[in-house]
């Protein structure tokens, strides 16, 4: 008998060199040392010795209340569906672990010995739906950690890598760790890259003192002439409470060493609700039209699919990138025009810390209103990204764009851009900042004598609070400012704004 006790410690100390018992950060099921029977062995004893000795384990036996025998039951049960799975005999983990439930339905240890030798025998299927009991029957926050993880686990062996995403952000919830994050945040990106498909989903809400970009002084002066008129009531800036919602589908249709194709789909839309005071200037319009604008009325929605293409062989100097884009544009509800986008964007990797992208993209317009013109839009934009010695990030971008849009929308623009994130948290906030100044020239203009300059510059700064997090998923704050000086007084005005958003922590 004792070295019958001597191999079951030793079955449970390779259970626990294996990881069969479910610790944080392991996979197997973890709970306080089981009570042993105590076992002796005994001297050689005469006939009647024995028969009193029987005598007396009937008597302790029937003393002993039923559902005291009755709690030992599990214990055992749990030992040896134990040692049933690190002997490599999983079909009999299951079918003990089955008994198991049968007393306890509700028992997170046998769910969890039933997932396991699901797995193991390869019933993945299976697996992931007792896993998934598991999590429900969960007491603890490891416990729940070891079961969503499990459970991504699954799904990833199985493919299934969208379901795997979402089970490890599940178990992010119960991280107890910045060890856990970081497993899970290695794991997430694993998973990212063998699925095919991506899926993005943003949502902000953003105050705005400005929401139409209207004039800030509302009047228009005719250079020149010396007379002033007053703009409308909707064409002044008006403040309310901006809604956005943003959706992005990739799908890799094939990869290689030197590939990567994936075909895109895109929606985005932005509405407003005006605040009392706007209401009140639209109010007070003698224009029937003008009082019955609505925040609606300012609202966009754009649409694209398209195809991309990452291309290692045919440069020289590093990745190529090529981006084909179909796409239409409402605004107040109203289609305004089709769009077709060209990317070409060449990457010139200088070393682990440090990268050049140089981007072409040109826009192509179609009106579908008489009130616009066809345009086209050429873009050529350099943006250098740095890593500092802190992991903080820097980033440096120069762009032109030229936009040929008939009479008083054609015009030149040059802007600079920086850009600054901060790799550690401060007090628990991931904090980043911009920064951009431009210029922007029309050359012909109806209320100026020798075209339109304008000159603007944005600022911005982020602040994510990585200390609160749902499904790997953090809220944030944007500070933005915009302000635009324009010879053309009419199209001088400032906006500040305030988003309240979120941002994945993976």
């Amino acid at each position: 008998m004792e070295e019958k006790r001597r191999k079951s410690d030793a079955i449970v100390a390779k259970l626990e060199q294996c990881g069969a018992r479910m610790t944080l950060g392991q996979n197997r099921v973890s709970q306080a040392p089981k009570k042993r029977l105590a076992c002796h062995e005994h001297p050689r004893t005469t006939v009647r010795q024995a028969l009193r000795t029987i005598g007396a384990l009937c008597l302790a036996i029937l003393a002993v209340p039923l559902p005291a025998l009755a709690q030992t039951m599990p214990d055992i049960l749990q030992t040896e569906a134990e040692e049933a799975l690190v002997a490599g005999r999983p079909r009999d983990t299951v079918q003990i672990a089955t008994q198991m439930l049968a007393v306890q339905p509700d028992s997170f240890i046998a769910l969890y010995l039933l997932a396991l030798g699901q797995s193991d025998i390869g019933d993945l299927q299976a697996a992931t739906s007792t896993g998934a009991r598991a999590y429900l029957a969960a007491t603890s926050e490891d416990n729940r950690f070891q079961a969503a993880r499990f459970v991504a686990g699954t799904h990833f062996r199985a493919g299934q890598y969208t379901r795997s995403e979402i089970w490890l952000r599940r178990a992010a919830n119960h991280a107890q760790s910045e060890t856990d994050l970081r497993t899970i945040a290695q794991a997430y990106a694993t998973t990212v890259d063998a699925n095919p498909l991506s899926v993005q989903v943003t949502a902000s809400i953003a105050p705005s003192d400005n929401v139409n970009n209207g004039s800030e002084d509302g009047v228009l002066r005719l250079e020149g002439i010396g007379l002033t008129f007053v703009l409308p009531e909707d064409r002044r800036s008006l403040s309310g409470v901006g809604f956005s919602a943003s959706s992005e589908l990739k799908y890799r249709i094939s990869q290689g060493p030197q590939q990567s194709t994936q075909l895109i789909g895109s929606v985005s839309a932005v509405t407003y609700a005006l605040s009392q005071d706007a209401k009140d200037l639209l109010a007070s319009s003698p224009n029937a039209d003008v009082r019955a604008v609505k925040g609606s009325d300012f609202s966009t929605v754009t649409a694209a699919i398209g195809i991309s293409r990452q291309q290692n062989n045919i440069s020289p100097f590093g990745p190529v990138n090529l981006g084909l884009n179909l796409g239409t544009y409402w605004e107040g509800g109203e289609r305004l025009v089709n769009f077709r986008d060209l990317t070409i964007e060449q990457v010139f990797p200088i070393n682990r810390n440090n990268r050049f992208r140089l981007t072409v993209f040109n826009r192509d317009q179609d009106a579908l209103t008489p009130a616009l013109l066809d345009s086209t839009t050429t873009d050529l934009i350099g943006t250098y990204d740095h890593i500092l010695a802190n992991s903080d990030q820097l980033q440096f971008s120069l762009s032109g764009r030229r936009k040929d849009a008939g009479f008083e929308n054609s015009f030149n623009e040059y802007q600079l851009g920086v850009g600054y994130a901060v790799a550690e948290p401060v007090f628990g906030v991931q904090l980043s900042t911009s920064l951009q100044i431009g210029s922007r020239t029309y050359e012909e203009f109806t209320t100026t004598l020798d075209g339109r300059d304008d000159q603007f510059i944005s600022a911005s700064g982020t602040a994510t609070f990585r200390d609160v997090s749902y499904f790997g998923f953090s809220p944030s704050i944007t500070v933005a400012a915009t302000r635009t000086e324009s010879t053309a007084e009419e199209f001088t005005s400032s906006t500040l704004q305030l988003l309240f958003g979120v941002e994945s922590n993976f």
